[in-house]
C-alpha cells in the first residue's frame, strides 16, 4: 500500500506529458512557459507544437531546451524518426550505463 497517494488533475497533466514526451526532453506546457519567463532567468524554450493530452484535449506544447549561460554539457536527444523503437534504443543505453559504472567499482575494489 503506498503512503501517499497522488491524484488530480496536476498528477494527470504530467503523467499525459511525460507520455508524450521523447527522451531526453523536457516536456513543458503553456503555464509553465509563462513562469519561467515571468523570471526572466534566461530559460531557453522551443515550441513543440500542437500535441493531444489524454481527456484534456489538444493543447499548445514546448520543450525546456536549456538556460542561457549555462556552462555543463546537455546530452542531445536522439533523432528518431516515426517508428523507430526508442524505447529499445534507451533501454540498451541505459544498460550501458550501468555496465560501465560497475567496471569502475569493480577496479576500484582491487
Amino acid at each position: 500500500m503506498p503512503r501517499y497517494c497522488l491524484f488530480g488533475d496536476t498528477i494527470n497533466t504530467a503523467s499525459r506529458m511525460e507520455s508524450t514526451s521523447l527522451p531526453y526532453r523536457i516536456h513543458v506546457n503553456q503555464s509553465t512557459v509563462k513562469i519561467l519567463r515571468s523570471l526572466n532567468e534566461g530559460y531557453l524554450i522551443d515550441v513543440r507544437g500542437k500535441t493531444e493530452l489524454k481527456g484534456k484535449g489538444i493543447e499548445e506544447t514546448y520543450w525546456l531546451v536549456g538556460k542561457k549561460d549555462f556552462q555543463k554539457p546537455l546530452p542531445s536527444p536522439p533523432d528518431i524518426k516515426p517508428g523507430d523503437n526508442w524505447q529499445d534504443m534507451i533501454t540498451e543505453e541505459i544498460k550501458s550505463l550501468f555496465r560501465k559504472a560497475n567496471r569502475k567499482v569493480d577496479k576500484a575494489k582491487i
